[in-house]
């Protein structure tokens, strides 16, 4: 189930609200909400439910062994090293070395939805516990509870035990959170079917051409629509789910702050998937470094290339995903060495050279595999004049309106419109709440109508 389903916004979230409103004590919301998430995971993975439930139990039971035991290192180990094989064994077994062989019992086995977030932040709470034993939660229900929450169950954002245990446990309805996480779920509603999807049928039309027809402005058009599409389709995903959070709530952390306005690579991680980018600092970055640190500056250089590379094959199986990890932590770290201190000296510059690096990345996340992205990257810098396929083959007015509306709204313009209308704030109220329901009701005629509605980030 997707939350621009028909299902979803029609169905499942007005029971789950009346229910859950319902309920006179905090304890029943609660028991409510873990039921309505196993019934949302249960919808499209309703074979791996009992998974769900057994990472949230055993992440309980670990970390009361950890608490408990005089080998805390060597337990904490273990047990992050098994969630680690568990994620390998369901989502990495024809990645790399079986693509091409036939393992009996594994042959079509699809990997369950959303395991590289709840593997990840049982992981977390593991660690937490280990390294602060405050951390550690006795109710094995809260634990539960915050590994299978669905709003943030699929494609995160990344949360924290230590973020969500009080609100567990405290929270209150709150008609200004409540209309706060209507207007989000609104936004990333329309960021979704009404600017990701569109996108993606261009992006669709443009990859399943024969790559090496594509005229050089025809490439570079894909290569820019499937970034902004894969930009909207995550972020008005986090957007909804923040918002649901907000309406159940819960506050949960922000994803994104505007990436593609980034003056580095660095830059563009500490706005792009925000948790993940912390947890990865947290847990993998820092203890890297910190054991590397003899080594210096570059110490801190191979700590960024390994860190990044295990974030492209966190994100997908493949070759592909592990080249595009490589590149940012290459990046990364030539930053770090020596050429941020560059493009402090020089703005305009410094914008350029991060979209162009990461259009090039993004060539990685496009293509099915190498030889594939490999294609690509000859046509984006191939000036023959002659191909089969220019971009009048593939866009329509209606796509370049798209593109200037996906372009204009990567920047932080309603910050900049603020500022601009901060003496004139009723009329801007008036102007935004307006504008909120044309986006609603144009969002649910698409929902309606569309046929065209993957998340992209689920298959990561």
């Amino acid at each position: 189930m997707v939350y621009s389903s028909v299902s979803f916004i029609f169905y499942f979230l007005p029971l789950l609200l009346a229910g859950y409103y319902l309920m006179p004590r905090l304890w029943l919301k609660n028991i409510f909400l873990l039921l309505a998430s196993m019934v949302f995971y249960a919808w499209s993975e309703g074979r791996f439910v009992l998974l769900l439930l057994s990472v949230g139990l055993s992440a309980w039971g670990y970390a009361c062994l950890i608490k408990h035991t005089r080998y805390k290192k060597a337990v904490a180990f273990i047990v992050v090293i098994s969630y680690v094989l568990l994620l390998v064994f369901y989502k990495y077994p024809f990645s790399f070395l079986w693509r091409s062989q036939d393992v009996p019992g594994l042959n079509g086995m699809a990997f369950p939805l959303g395991i590289s977030f709840f593997s990840f932040q049982a992981i977390s709470y593991i660690i937490d516990v280990y390294r602060d034993n405050s951390s550690y939660e006795r109710n094995p229900f809260y634990v539960v509870l915050y590994i299978s929450m669905f709003p943030q169950l699929i494609s995160g954002p990344l949360v924290r035990y230590n973020s969500m245990s009080q609100q567990f446990r405290e929270r209150n309805f709150c008609p200004d959170r409540f209309a706060g996480g209507i207007k989000r779920f609104i936004t990333g509603l329309a960021k979704k079917v009404l600017i990701a999807n569109p996108l993606g049928l261009l992006v669709h039309d443009i990859m399943q051409a024969e790559t090496a027809m594509l005229s050089t402005p025809a490439a570079w058009l894909g290569i820019v629509a499937f970034a902004l599409q894969l930009y909207y389709d995550f972020s008005g995903y986090t957007d909804m789910a923040i918002g649901i959070g907000k309406i159940l709530g819960f506050e949960l952390p922000e994803n994104f702050n505007h990436p593609f306005i980034s003056r580095s690579v660095t830059e563009f991680w500490r706005r792009w998937h925000i948790t993940l980018s912390g947890w990865l600092k947290d847990y993998v970055f820092m203890p890297l470094s910190l054991n590397l640190r003899r080594l210096k500056k570059y110490g801190v250089f191979l700590s960024l290339v390994i860190t990044f590379t295990l974030c492209g094959i966190w994100h997908s199986p493949g070759w592909n995903f592990l080249l595009w990890g490589s590149m940012h932590g290459l990046l990364m770290g030539i930053e770090q060495l020596f050429l941020a201190k560059q493009l402090e000296k020089f703005r305009v510059l410094s914008h350029i050279y991060t979209l162009f690096v990461l259009l090039l990345s993004f060539v990685f996340v496009a293509s099915g595999t190498p030889d594939e992205a490999l294609t690509y990257f000859g046509r984006l810098f191939s000036f023959a004049t002659a191909a089969t396929y220019g971009v009048g083959n593939f866009v329509a007015r209606q796509h370049w309106v798209l593109m200037a509306v996906g372009i204009l709204c990567c920047l932080p313009v309603q910050k900049i419109f603020q500022r601009l209308t901060i003496n004139y704030s009723n009329y801007t109220h008036t102007a935004e709440s307006l504008l909120l329901q044309v986006l609603l009701l144009l969002s649910l005629m698409g929902v309606i109508a569309e046929t065209y509605n993957p998340f992209l980030y689920f298959k990561f």
